[in-house]
């Protein structure tokens, strides 16, 4: 077959942003995350479309190797668990307000609760447009490194400051030598 499918009545390359799209689509649907009635509607194949896409030879290697992929970096993994844990609120609740529940396990439905109520960028280190670092040599001797992040040409170029203490003079025989 070819390296095309019929999508909203036009032919879309497997290799295209909209068919890259359509071939994620199709592997979620094989996992359960999306259903195949969701996936026809998402993309508008018209039943004739999709029992030709069904006999696509280059679309089910293409299927295979994106699956293979999502398994191996762990994004369908983390999908999965995505959908499953959009129920965790509502058992959580129901432990929380169930009278007849352990006091402690009420009092960790409601502090699990609140941990998924706070936005993740509350969750998450404070983000700062500058990149601090500061080494203590010891004896009084720090470098100390200012620089933005983000890349930009009028950021001084600061050379790490040295704060050395003045170096004691040599002395030999009660006079003072300078190196």
């Amino acid at each position: 077959m070819s390296d095309t499918v019929i999508l909203r009545g036009v032919a879309v390359e497997l290799d295209s942003d909209v068919g890259r799209q359509f071939v994620v689509d199709c592997v979620r649907a094989a996992e359960g995350l999306i259903s195949d009635k969701e996936l026809v509607e998402i993309h508008e194949i018209s039943p004739a479309d999709w029992q030709n896409i069904a006999k696509d030879t280059a679309l089910a290697r293409a299927i295979r190797a994106e699956r293979d992929r999502r398994v191996r970096s762990g994004t369908a993994a983390r999908e999965a668990a995505a959908k499953h844990f959009v129920k965790a609120p509502t058992i959580l609740d129901k432990i929380m307000t169930d009278e007849q529940a352990n006091a402690r396990h009420r009092i960790e439905a409601i502090r699990e609760l609140r941990q998924t109520a706070i936005p993740e960028n509350q969750n998450a280190p404070s983000q700062s447009d500058r990149f601090i670092i500061t080494i203590n040599l010891g004896a009084d001797c720090v470098e100390h490194y200012n620089k933005s992040i983000a890349i930009n040409p009028n950021d001084p170029d600061e050379q790490p400051k040295l704060a050395t203490p003045e170096r004691p003079k040599l002395i030999v025989d009660n006079e003072k030598i300078d190196e």
